[in-house]
């Protein structure tokens, strides 16, 4: 996986905004984080059911990217409503939080293009879906940060051996772009991208493909995942999905059939479960 990724240029109809340049990128900070934090996340940890139903013993953590190893997804509700408002979608009025988790959220690009622009061709509207892509790097790169407790779980992870693979709908520009601003370029010995799979999420094909490529049954592993058709994916191919509820609504996740739901890394609830595995790791 190459470490550095070449940022590409932002399209012309949209470079020429004051606010996109790269000596603006502190205003645009100012926006970006704007985007609500899910408030839904229960504490009553008595309450809920923390052990994860992993068969010992646990051979593999999975990782979706995007709002699940950063918080990326201000960033890319925030280029879609520039850039969607550019160009008059919605009558030009910006589109909301609440359409974005709902229409855009974790989805394939190709399945996007089907979704906002139905009524262009293909070409255009994947052009359109590029540009958007260029911004978000442009942005990403000067803002993006790991979330809460990633750190401490990555060496969970590595000090117990366990194999690990990042799984996304992401392109892969922006998935080794992340990685790589992470620190995670070393950490991960699998990076499977959804559209080089036979389907993207929310079908299971790219959770399948990790497994077989680390060689381990869905029975031994679970997947951390933020959105609903990563989670659908994870359910569909075997595998225990937590769900990472830091934008989100808990309730959400939990439906599409996330085991149980965290905020961030850092939650006592993921801590619990994986106290209550530890013994079992190496059986």
């Amino acid at each position: 996986m190459s470490a550095l990724v070449s940022l590409c240029s932002v399209p012309s109809y949209v470079q020429n905004k004051q606010f996109y340049s790269t000596n603006n990128l502190s205003k645009i900070a100012t926006v970006v984080p704007q985007m609500s934090l899910s408030s839904s996340i229960s504490n009553q940890h008595e309450s809920s059911k923390c052990l994860l139903p992993v068969e010992a013993p646990l051979k593999a953590i999975l990782f979706d990217i995007d709002g699940t190893l950063c918080d990326s997804d201000p960033i890319h509700y925030y280029a879609f409503r520039e850039m969607l408002q550019e160009i008059g979608f919605n009558g030009g009025a910006p589109i909301s939080e609440e359409f974005f988790i709902k229409n855009i959220s974790g989805m394939h690009n190709d399945e996007l293009c089907h979704v906002l622009f139905p009524d262009w061709d293909f070409e255009r509207a994947i052009k359109f879906m590029d540009d958007k892509e260029d911004m978000f790097r442009r942005i990403a790169s000067e803002q993006l940060k790991p979330l809460n407790g990633l750190e401490e779980v990555c060496k969970w992870i590595e000090d117990h051996g366990l194999k690990r693979a990042a799984v996304t709908n992401a392109p892969r520009p922006n998935a080794e772009l992340i990685i790589s601003m992470l620190g995670l370029s070393d950490f991960f010995e699998l990076l499977i991208i959804g559209s080089e799979c036979e389907r993207a999420k929310p079908f299971p094909d790219p959770y399948l493909k990790a497994l077989q490529e680390l060689g381990v049954s869905p029975k031994h592993a679970f997947v951390f995942e933020d959105s609903i058709s990563g989670i659908k994916a994870g359910v569909a191919a075997g595998i225990t999905v937590v769900g990472l509820g830091l934008r989100n609504p808990e309730k959400l996740l939990s439906e599409a059939g996330a085991t149980f739901v965290i905020k961030d890394f850092n939650d006592s609830k993921l801590w619990t479960a994986l106290e209550e595995l530890e013994t079992e790791i190496h059986a």
